[in-house]
């Protein structure tokens, strides 16, 4: 499996701060990061607290619900 697929897997499963994520994975912090800023850049992913979801602010639900907010205690999907 790819660092790009174990990243953003865990982070739809699980959640997570980088730091987090890196520590489940076995992996670099920077690695992680540069998987969740680029997936972020192609709109993959939504990162918590920023950009135009922010986490508690108009907050996707339902179909619409980004993998990466799965297991936010704020999503209602």
């Amino acid at each position: 499996m790819s660092a790009w697929a174990a990243v953003l897997g865990d982070a739809a499963a699980h959640g997570g701060t980088p730091a987090q994520l890196a520590n489940r994975l076995r992996l670099p912090t920077a690695l992680v990061q540069a998987v969740l800023d680029h997936a972020e850049r192609l709109g993959v992913v939504t990162v918590a607290g920023q950009g135009r979801h922010s986490c508690g602010s108009a907050c996707p639900t339902g179909s619409a619900t980004p993998p990466a907010c799965a297991g936010c205690p704020l999503s209602a999907g």
